[in-house]
C-alpha cells in the first residue's frame, strides 16, 4: 500500500496529468517494472486510467478518495463564528475561500461574515464577482492559496488569464505573481492593494497538514486600510490557524494564542506600515 501511495503521490508532483511508468518510477524512487504492475492493478478500481497505450493518469477512484476525505472537513457553520468575530474586531468584510480543483485550480466561497460590508459593496458586476471570486490570479486569497499548491498546479494558475474587472494592483506578469507567492511563503500571509478596484485585502492560508484547504480573507476599502497592519495580521493569521486546527480535527481547548506577525520587523516601511505590497 505504501508503494501504491508513492505512485499516486508522484502524479501530483509531475507537470501535466498523463505519465508513463518510467517517469512515475523516477519521481516515486521505485523500480519501473514495479510501478508498471501497480498501474495495471489500479485499472480495475479506476484508481488509474490508461489514457493512451503505456500512458496513465489518476482516475475516478482516486477522486473518490479525495471526495470522502473532504466530506469530513468542517463546513460553513464551523467557520462563520470565527469570521464573525474577526469581522467585528477589524470592522471588515471577512470571507473563507476554499480550494476547488475541478477543471484546474480555482477557489470557491465557503462562508462569509458581511458585517459593515458585503459582496454588493465591492462594486463588481455579477459576472466579474464570479470570475474574480474563482480566480487564484487576483486577490489576497488567491495568493495565499496558490502559494501552497504543488508546483505543477502553480504553473497552471500562471497560464490562466487575469480575470475581467480585476484592479490595477494585480500582478500581470509571471515574475510579479511568483514574487507575491514567495512573500506569502516567507511571511505566512498575503496583502494586496486594489486587486479588486478600491479594496485592499489581507489573507492567511488554512492548511490541512501540509495541504492547503483555503484562506481566511479580510477586505476593507482602500482609504480605510490602516497604516499599521499588525492587528490585521495577528488577528487574521490566528483565525486561519484556528480553522486549520478544526480542519485537522484537533482539540481546540484551549485555543492557541495568536501568532505574532512573521518577519514584518525586518522589512522596509511602506505607506501602509512595515508590510510590503
Amino acid at each position: 500500500m505504501r508503494r501504491v501511495m508513492r505512485v499516486t503521490q508522484a502524479f501530483t508532483e509531475l507537470p501535466g496529468t498523463v505519465h508513463g511508468p518510467a517517469e512515475l518510477a523516477a519521481a516515486a524512487h521505485l523500480d519501473t517494472a514495479l510501478v508498471h504492475r501497480i498501474l495495471r492493478s489500479g485499472l480495475s478500481g479506476s484508481t488509474f486510467v490508461e489514457a493512451a497505450p503505456g500512458r496513465y493518469r489518476l482516475g475516478p477512484g482516486a477522486a473518490r478518495v479525495g471526495i470522502h476525505a473532504m466530506a469530513t472537513v468542517p463546513g460553513p457553520r464551523t467557520a462563520r463564528p470565527v469570521l464573525d468575530r474577526l469581522g467585528r474586531l477589524l470592522d471588515a468584510f471577512t470571507v473563507l475561500w476554499v480550494l476547488s480543483p475541478y477543471g484546474g485550480p480555482s477557489k470557491t466561497h465557503a462562508a462569509s461574515a458581511p458585517g459593515r460590508y458585503g459582496f454588493d459593496a465591492l462594486g463588481l458586476t455579477p459576472a466579474q464577482l464570479v470570475e474574480i471570486g474563482q480566480s487564484l490570479r487576483a486577490g489576497a486569497s488567491g495568493h495565499a492559496i496558490a502559494a501552497h499548491l504543488p508546483r505543477p498546479l502553480i504553473a497552471a494558475v500562471l497560464t490562466a488569464p487575469v480575470p475581467a474587472g480585476a484592479g490595477p494592483g494585480v500582478p500581470r506578469g509571471a515574475a510579479g505573481f511568483t514574487a507575491a507567492l514567495e512573500r506569502v511563503r516567507r511571511t505566512g500571509y498575503a496583502v494586496t492593494r486594489e486587486e479588486i478596484p478600491g479594496w485592499d485585502a489581507l489573507a492567511a492560508p488554512v492548511l490541512w497538514g501540509d495541504t492547503v484547504y483555503g484562506a481566511v480573507t479580510v477586505l476593507k476599502p482602500s482609504p480605510l486600510m490602516p497604516r499599521d497592519l499588525s492587528l490585521l495580521v495577528t488577528a487574521t493569521t490566528a483565525a486561519a490557524e484556528q480553522l486549520s486546527l478544526r480542519v485537522s480535527d484537533t482539540d481546540l481547548a484551549p485555543s492557541p494564542p495568536p501568532r505574532s506577525p512573521r518577519r514584518t520587523e525586518d522589512r522596509p516601511a511602506t505607506p501602509y506600515g512595515t508590510t510590503d505590497w
